[in-house]
């Protein structure tokens, strides 16, 4: 039952799934937060923020919904009934439309969270020279010390880019380099935790930034990164949450 895994003050994600005029093959995904449970089916939450403004979503908008609990990343389908207000709190009044499931789909939740992050295009000639040294195809210790003093040498490039959420899957941030689809990137910032994170990502979305013009805005998604260093962020992610619930409702 919803009120068993939800409760007031929990950040909900929503995707839309439905609307007439509904044309782009990305929907948008909204970040909110539950202010009441009226019942088993119907919910008041807050209206959306974007870039410092209000979003107020469509009534008749159906969105799917998940949020993220002790126990895994739960979902359902939703639909916004009413955009009200009281007491100069605007809310949106909607209505649950599917059973509420355990989301086996996604692994991971993301937060928002602007982080500073440094990070470089993996090279074709940086993916050879790691080939090089992990198949010991050199063929003296002279050979070996050149492909790793070239392989320091790469590594020095760095370019500056502020993350805007991430997950134990990806991250999204924003930067001023223009980097192509499926690009593969050396990625490494620190959280709050002072947990050091370093991984190797795929850009999988591309997107001109809505605050400044002259920023791209990239989703990328891990494609090697150490166990361990994955299970931190996701602990963090789920720590974030926690700290900014209990603020909010002023615990």
């Amino acid at each position: 039952m919803l009120s068993n895994v939800l409760k007031v003050g929990d950040k909900i994600e929503l995707k839309e799934i439905y609307h007439a005029r509904l044309t782009t093959t990305n929907p948008k995904t909204y970040v909110s937060q539950v202010l009441d449970i009226l019942d088993e089916y119907r919910m008041n939450i807050a209206v959306p923020i974007e870039s410092g403004h209000l979003v107020p979503l469509e009534i008749g908008t159906r969105y799917e919904m998940s949020f993220l609990t002790t126990s895994g990343i739960y979902m359902c389908k939703c639909e916004v009934k009413n955009r009200l207000k009281q007491n100069n709190l605007y809310f949106l009044a909607i209505s649950i439309i599917s059973e509420l499931k355990k989301d086996q789909r996604r692994q991971y939740f993301r937060l928002e969270k602007i982080i500073a992050m440094k990070y470089r295009p993996i090279t074709e000639m940086e993916r050879k020279l790691n080939s090089f040294i992990e198949k010991k195809a050199y063929k003296d210790d002279r050979e070996k010390r050149i492909a790793f003093e070239k392989l320091d040498e790469l590594a020095k490039v760095s370019y500056a880019a502020t993350i805007v959420n991430v997950s134990g899957g990806g991250l999204k941030f924003t930067a001023e380099m223009e980097i192509a689809k499926d690009t593969l990137l050396y990625v490494h910032f620190t959280l709050d935790d002072m947990t050091d994170v370093e991984a190797d990502a795929k850009v999988i979305g591309v997107a001109n930034s809505v605050n400044k013009a002259s920023l791209y805005e990239y989703r990328v998604e891990f494609v090697k990164i150490k166990k361990e260093t994955r299970e931190k962020i996701v602990r963090y992610v789920f720590s974030e949450e926690r700290k900014q619930r209990h603020k909010e409702n002023g615990l």
